[in-house]
């Protein structure tokens, strides 16, 4: 490590840049829309990036720090969710060597190795279904979303907006706002927990959304409760559904890192995937599953008793994150998928029962 490394060890990850709200602009990353403190919920996930980025090996924040900054969402997107891979193994108790080395290859690696105790076991992070299918926006729907934005500056819910087509003319703000505001009268913050504590996340959409179309083009919004600290709402997305399900673009990924790992010839050791599925049409506890086991599997009960697909079958586990991305952590949900034919290390043994990321990896100024 040269003199210029090591100082950069010692200092902060963000700047300290004046603060401003508003949306993310055409030119800024995803890095520079947290250091500016670009929306309420922007200032604790920074704060826990900085604190992440602290325990972070030393050897490793230079080339972790240039991928956070990166231009680029989805090295962004990957970079972060390494880290909270890193932090929820540091808390469950394990030290951790990024990228080790294996003698013999010629450059292969995987992200982890985790040490526990007396066991050791590699983990290999990665993120699927994000900017799959025709994913692309227009000026017309960025100017559709700025006067969302624009025009609901205070919100007692979360509203995420879902895009798809595209729109081939200005909309004005009127048309734009009146079936959100209608939505937004309609519900308390209190009905909107409510429902979603009691149909869960996919049925409370039927009650606790509107769409806007336009051609084929259609923009579609859900109330969820604010994932802020602060408890303020605030507008989230547009995410884009693309032209495949999530179950295709996860078993793609969880495939090529098996097939990436048999390649290293290393059986003994447990090898875990983890993976942050981001398609917007996942749906929890149902297409990792299609993803993981043997379909004739699907309706046993106990995940010890269903036998994982050929193609996992040298994969120790898949642990799976439900679409962990900027402002879904703290509600983001987190389970590992054992499998029964391999060993499975015993630190990760609470991650069998369904958990919430943000409990996972200690959000919020207190942690």
């Amino acid at each position: 490590m040269d003199s210029q490394s090591k100082t950069d060890d010692h200092l902060p990850l963000f700047q300290p840049v004046p603060q401003k709200l508003g949306p993310v602009d055409g030119s800024e990353t995803a890095f520079q829309f947290l250091e500016r403190g670009g929306s309420r919920g922007a200032i604790p996930i920074r704060e826990w990036v900085e604190r992440s980025f602290r325990a972070f090996p030393a050897a490793s924040k230079a080339h972790l720090k240039r991928r956070l900054q990166s231009r680029k969402f989805a090295e962004f997107l990957s970079a972060y969710f390494e880290l909270q891979v890193f932090i929820l193994l540091h808390r469950l108790g394990c030290s951790i060597e990024v990228e080790p080395a294996f003698p013999g290859t010629r450059g292969a690696t995987v992200d982890f190795l985790a040490r526990h105790r007396q066991e050791e076991f590699y983990v290999e992070a990665t993120v699927s279904g994000l900017f799959q299918g025709e994913l692309s926006s227009n000026a017309n729907e960025d100017d559709a979303v700025a006067k969302i934005r624009e025009g609901l500056p205070e919100l007692h819910s979360d509203l995420w907006l879902r895009a798809e087509g595209e729109l081939r003319r200005t909309l004005s703000k009127k048309r734009l706002l009146r079936p959100f505001r209608n939505l937004l009268k309609t519900y308390t913050p209190d009905g909107v927990r409510a429902l979603h504590s009691r149909l869960g996340r996919y049925e409370a959409e039927h009650y606790l959304s509107e769409t806007i179309e336009e051609g084929d083009w259609r923009l579609t919004g859900r109330l969820d409760p604010p994932c802020a600290s602060s408890g303020q709402g605030q507008v989230l997305g547009p995410i884009r559904t693309g032209t495949v399900s999530a179950q295709e673009p996860l078993t793609l990924a969880l495939d090529k890192k098996a097939r990436d790992w048999r390649r290293l010839s290393l059986m003994d050791e447990p090898f875990l995937i983890a993976i942050n599925v981001c398609n917007p049409d996942f749906a929890w506890n149902l297409d990792e599953i299609r993803a993981v086991y043997e379909p004739d599997s699907l309706q046993r009960t106990g995940t010890g008793t269903r036998p994982f697909k050929p193609y996992l079958s040298r994969v120790a586990g898949v642990l799976v994150f439900g679409n962990a991305t900027l402002g879904m952590e703290e509600s983001a949900p987190v389970q590992l998928h054992p499998n029964p034919q391999t060993r499975q290390p015993e630190c990760l043994q609470p991650l069998l029962a369904e958990k919430k990321l943000g409990d996972l990896l200690g959000f919020g100024p207190d942690a």
